[in-house]
């Protein structure tokens, strides 16, 4: 459960700005990922934990996953496993 709220965030993070729900979406994963105090920051580490993920390598892949050239291919390969569908 825990790894699906880090790829939703990576999705949320990731997403074209079209609506203003987007971009507060994206702002909101873009806060939760990179903040380095506070209740968000301990939010996140606790998430990470649960999941058994690293939190500054799950930070650093965000960052790659925000500036990628190929974010189509990514959000599509995030969506398939969310679904269940890249086993």
């Amino acid at each position: 459960m825990f790894v699906s709220v880090i790829l939703q965030a990576l999705l949320d993070v990731s997403k074209d700005i079209i609506t203003k729900r987007d971009e507060v979406d994206k702002n909101s994963a873009k806060a939760w990922f990179f903040s380095s105090v506070g209740v968000t920051c301990e939010n996140f580490e606790s998430v990470c934990d649960m999941a058994g993920v690293n939190p500054e390598r799950t930070r650093t892949f965000a960052y790659k996953v925000i500036n990628a050239d190929n974010k189509f291919f990514l959000r599509k390969r995030i969506r398939n496993v969310l679904r269940g569908e890249d086993e």
